[in-house]
């Protein structure tokens, strides 16, 4: 037990020599990468597949710290965030013992031969993070910063393209029907749509590892790799069925016993937990303003 308080006081004394040279510091910054909604597509049916490819991630931040010594210090900000995710879908799914429009029947079989669901949140965080700096050399320094954020969506959208063909399965006449728009057997390749989403705020970690040069007195340029992970789910998955039925507002009757799409947020392909992450580069520029007024230092000495 001693051996562990002295080991906190010796990070403190390190951490602490110090009044004299708090300073605080204000820093732009702005980062892309990839991103996720961290949902997993699931099949519903067991000739459909699908996975979820993410998208493309984006991170404007603007922020204050208060550095206790060069190189430690506690910082509040502001981001503008994008996360994304990209859904697709491929397989056939079949509906078995329905009717056709003739009261016959049948199998009918949806051929997804491409499905592309994409979806953009967008977001206000508020980050709260620590900063330690490692000099390297007179000019350069190794960053680290770790932290939490509070994300507030602002602005969610969503759209869907997808290439659909149905057939009928008359299996008792070993017969598969085609190309029969009437009778509601036919090819859509351009079946599109926007949808809105409703997306829950977010608690989030994150971390940054990377390097600062400094260019001047008092300003910085610095690079970081980040990464962050939600640990809380920010998605609401939907119960509908995987379905067809409004790919032609026309064929809304014969394909009555399948549901419609409307995004696969809203159907039960997704799986219960959507937990969005991005990871990127970030660049960015810190002005550095030393306190004149100082205090003096309480540190413990070995």
């Amino acid at each position: 037990m001693r051996n562990r308080i002295l080991i906190i006081f010796l990070l403190v004394g390190l951490s602490l020599p110090m009044a004299a040279r708090m300073h605080s510091a204000l820093e732009l910054s702005v980062g892309g990468g990839w991103s996720t909604l961290g949902y997993k597509v699931l099949p519903t049916q067991a000739d459909v597949t699908g996975s979820n490819k993410g998208s493309w991630g984006l991170q404007a931040h603007v922020g204050y710290a208060l550095f206790f010594t060069p190189n430690v210090g506690l910082g509040v900000g502001a981001n503008f965030s994008h996360y994304g995710a990209t859904a697709s879908l491929t397989g056939t799914a079949r509906w078995n013992d329905v009717m056709d429009t003739e009261g016959e029947t049948y199998h009918h079989l949806a051929i997804i031969h491409s499905l592309r669901d994409k979806q953009d949140v967008y977001l206000v965080e508020i980050p709260l993070t620590f900063y330690i700096a490692y000099p390297m050399t007179d000019h350069l320094s190794f960053n680290m910063e770790i932290g939490a954020k509070y994300g507030i969506p602002v602005l969610s959208q969503a759209s869907f393209h997808a290439d659909i063909e149905h057939q009928g399965d008359y299996g008792l006449w070993d017969l598969n029907l085609h190309g029969i728009t009437g009778h509601g057997f036919y090819r859509e390749t351009d079946f599109h749509n926007d949808y809105t989403i409703a997306v829950k705020s977010q608690v989030a970690a994150f971390l940054k590892l990377g390097l600062s040069y400094q260019i001047s007195r008092n300003t910085h340029l610095f690079a970081n790799i980040y990464g962050d992970y939600s640990f809380t789910n920010s998605l609401q998955k939907g119960q509908a069925e995987l379905g067809f039925q409004n790919d032609r507002e026309t064929m809304a009757a014969a394909h009555a016993f399948m549901p419609a799409y409307n995004g696969i947020i809203s159907t039960n392909n997704l799986s219960d937990k959507a937990h969005p992450m991005q990871i990127g580069l970030e660049v960015g520029v810190r002005f550095i303003f030393p306190h004149k007024k100082t205090y003096p230092c309480m540190c413990y000495r070995f």
